[in-house]
């Protein structure tokens, strides 16, 4: 770390005793990006669009040595979140001998349920996929384990009915939009 600074201080130095000031390049990497629609800005202005399945990015207009940067998320990409990593967003040109922003995103995912009707004779198992979840007798509502991400197939169905009764389900299956959705119908009845 200590070379870094050196370097950097040797190099502005040099240019400096030239008359001119080093210039750095404002990026770094991305990891997860999958969705377009990710618009990054640097202090507040300088408006970077980024394509999606990018693995690195940077601002056409590089930044003198001292010139503090503070870059930051304008615009999430569809139907995903991205945040910054270990504070890389923020520092001053020439701390070290280059800036690498880290920038990491991933899907968006939201929890999938429904409501229970008439489940009296015992418990009931559902399954999800590899997802299997038990509902208890007398439950009123569930909601399957874990989240699902946007964009996802799912497809909830009876995997084993209680004794004596029947069960159905209705709005079982569809693909996961960009909220949580509860409108899965479970009925039971005794025959």
């Amino acid at each position: 770390m200590k070379a870094k600074l050196i370097a950097a201080a040797l190099l502005a130095a040099a240019l400096a005793a030239c008359g001119g000031k080093a210039s750095f390049t404002l990026g770094g990497s991305i990891s997860g990006l999958a969705n377009q629609g990710l618009i990054l800005q640097n202090n507040g202005g300088d408006d970077l669009k980024v394509n999606a399945g990018a693995t690195s990015f940077s601002f056409p207009n590089g930044i003198s040595y001292g010139t503090e940067y503070k870059v930051s998320i304008k615009q999430q990409p569809d139907h995903m979140t991205c945040a910054f990593l270990g504070g890389t967003e923020v520092g001053s040109a020439g701390h070290t001998t280059s800036i690498n922003i880290v920038l990491s995103c991933s899907q968006n995912a939201y929890t999938l349920g429904g409501t229970v009707q008439g489940l009296t004779a015992g418990d009931l198992v559902l399954v999800n996929g590899s997802t299997s979840f038990t509902i208890a007798k007398g439950a009123t509502s569930f909601t399957v384990p874990g989240t699902i991400p946007v964009g996802t197939a799912y497809g909830v169905t009876v995997l084993t009915k209680p004794d004596s009764q029947t069960c159905s389900v209705a709005n079982g299956s569809g693909v996961m939009g960009d909220a949580a959705r509860t409108n899965i119908a479970v009925s039971c009845t005794t025959p």
